[in-house]
């Protein structure tokens, strides 16, 4: 064939499409070639590609916590209280004699201007003031005494000491002779007392027994009757219908019961011990109609509730008739019980009435001598005191003066003085100064007029003084405790912000004012100097020095955290470890800050606060 004959073509390689290459290979003889020609390109993957993988690393890591440190220190801790404070001055003044009189003179008109310790008016005080004339001339005796004991004893003067102990001695010798009058008179009265009371008991012991067996008698009726009233509320039909239409009302009947049975209960304790005289008896039988008379209001009451009770089918017309029958009869039974009561006690009053005349005047005698005895023996005491220091001036005039002599008489002069000074004190009550500088406003007396009671709300003068300013300040419940008087502290004013007023506590009052709905207290406070830029009204930040602890531990109050075991601190280790402990704290100063009693020492790290 023609095709045998064909010579045979060389085999061609396949050639790639035009757009295909192959896939470039890194190999170790190609890599610094390529790096070399594209090293401006990796440069900028380099430069874009490193902050997003280090913001993938920092937004997918867990996020470590913020420790908030703090350091243990050592030191000073003051403890204050805050409030706001206002400026005000205290200047209306409203003046009133301390005591009550006629009205002599008055000194002063409205509007006058004053100073302090100016005489405004002056009551009728001539009784006072020869009191003050009678306490000057016994001051003067007892120095004039004195003079003499520096001097030494007269014979004179002993011869009179010698007299005032013998009359001394007897006005002693008296009082023992009345004592002993009042004694015998004391027992003979006591003695024909006994005598009454025993021929008392003797002669109404009768009525007595009557009346013990009385009582049992009728409180058993009484019982008796409370039974009946059991039996009757016992009742199936009756209970049914209550429980359906009465519950409440029967409650407070039930109630009434229960006090009648209460009654009786200890009325019958008292019938059994308390008849022990004629006197007990008619104690006891008013105990026992008393009882009664509560058993005989809750039959009352029960035939009230029944009557009024509706009808149903269980509990019809007849049930209830014979029902209030039964308690109609059971109220009369406790009626007669009463009146066999009262008819008791009403013999055993009539029949001790002559008894009891005859003890009260026998009681009244007995007590007139213990009076007179008690008197006597105090007698005694007065005169014994009297006679001792009589008899001891007479040996210290005997013996010639001595330092104590002089001392003892010093003494009297001491007094003397002092009852002048009481006199004198007295008498300046009757006249009213103005206590410090200012203008009179008003004024309320005219001589003659009478002051009235000491109760009255009317002053005698107002005036306006031109007193100091203090300051104003309401403290919280929980701080008043802290603050005492004459405690100091210090004031910004905010008319004033560069500085800083020292004031101190001068009244605290002892009631809370409510204050937008809180109980605050009243806290007034002075200047310790007064400053003429003040203004009424002005207001800023007060703060009073309550307390001060020196050389403690102090930590921020935010570390001391409250655990079921009790205050617990967080304690930073040096280990980078945190550990809880177990602290007690004292004191709480301004700032936050805490005293550490025990727990911790100077110098450790606390952790205030852990942030997550």
């Amino acid at each position: 064939m023609e095709l045998e004959n064909t010579p045979q073509m060389a085999p061609q390689p396949l050639t790639p499409p035009s757009k295909w290459k192959a896939p470039f290979r890194f190999t170790k003889h190609k890599l610094l070639p390529f790096t070399q020609k594209r090293w401006k390109l990796l440069l900028i993957l380099a430069i874009i590609l490193l902050p997003i993988l280090w913001g993938a690393v920092w937004l997918f890591s867990p996020e470590e916590p913020e420790v908030v440190l703090a350091t243990a220190m050592r030191g000073d801790l003051v403890q204050t209280v805050e409030a706001v404070g206002t400026v005000i001055s205290e200047k209306d003044l409203k003046l009133r004699f301390p005591v009550t009189g006629v009205v002599a003179e008055v000194f002063v008109d409205e509007g006058a201007t004053v100073t302090s310790g100016q005489e405004l008016a002056r009551l009728k005080n001539e009784a006072l003031q020869a009191d003050v004339n009678g306490a000057a001339a016994k001051l003067a005796s007892r120095r004039a005494e004195l003079n003499e004991l520096i001097q030494g004893a007269r014979p004179e003067d002993i011869a009179i000491a010698e007299a005032e102990v013998a009359n001394k001695r007897a006005s002693l010798d008296a009082a023992y002779t009345t004592l002993a009058g009042a004694e015998e008179k004391l027992k003979k009265a006591q003695e024909k007392l006994n005598w009454l009371n025993r021929e008392a008991e003797t002669s109404l012991a009768g009525y007595v027994t009557t009346a013990n067996s009385e009582s049992s008698e009728q409180l058993a009726a009484a019982r008796s009757s409370l039974r009946k009233l059991e039996d009757i509320f016992g009742d199936n039909a009756l209970t049914n219908t209550i429980n359906y239409f009465e519950t409440t009302r029967f409650a407070i009947l039930q109630k009434k019961l229960d006090t009648a049975t209460n009654a009786l209960s200890s009325a019958t304790q008292a019938v059994n011990s308390d008849f022990a005289n004629y006197r007990s008896a008619l104690s006891t039988l008013d105990q026992v109609r008393s009882a009664i008379v509560s058993v005989s209001i809750a039959i009352n009451e029960s035939y009230s509730f029944v009557a009024s009770l509706p009808l149903s089918g269980s509990y019809g017309s007849s049930d209830r008739e014979a029902h209030k029958t039964t308690l109609s009869t059971e109220s009369s039974a406790v009626q007669v019980a009463l009146s066999s009561i009262d008819s008791t006690a009403k013999s055993i009053r009539d029949a001790g009435a002559n008894f009891d005349s005859k003890i009260s005047t026998e009681e009244l005698n007995v007590a007139t001598a213990q009076s007179t005895q008690e008197s006597a023996l105090s007698d005694i005491l007065t005169y014994e005191t009297a006679l001792r220091t009589q008899e001891a001036q007479l040996g210290l005039k005997k013996a010639g003066s001595r330092q104590t002599a002089i001392d003892s008489s010093r003494a009297m002069v001491n007094q003397a003085a002092a009852e002048y000074d009481r006199a004198k004190a007295q008498f300046d009550d009757t006249v009213l100064r103005a206590p410090i500088d200012g203008t009179i406003t008003k004024v309320n007396l005219k001589p003659g007029e009478f002051t009235g009671g000491l109760d009255l709300q009317e002053y005698s003068f107002s005036m306006l003084g031109a007193s100091p300013y203090r300051i104003d300040m309401f403290v919280a419940e929980i701080d008043i405790p802290k603050v005492q008087m004459s405690q100091t502290g210090a004031i910004d004013l905010d008319a004033f912000p560069e500085e800083n007023f020292i004031i101190k506590v001068s009244e605290i009052d002892p009631a809370a004012s409510n204050i937008d709905g809180v109980s605050k207290y009243r806290v007034k406070l002075d200047f310790i100097k007064q400053d003429d830029r003040l203004k009424i009204g002005m207001t800023g930040d007060s703060e009073i020095f309550t307390n001060k602890r020196e050389d403690i531990v102090i930590i921020p109050g935010r570390a001391v955290l409250t655990s079921d075991e009790g205050k617990i601190v967080r304690i930073y280790t040096k280990d980078g470890e945190i550990e809880e402990r177990i602290v007690e704290t004292g004191m709480s100063g301004e700032g936050g800050d805490i005293e550490v009693v025990s727990g911790i020492e100077e110098d450790e790290t606390i952790v205030i606060l852990i942030k997550e």
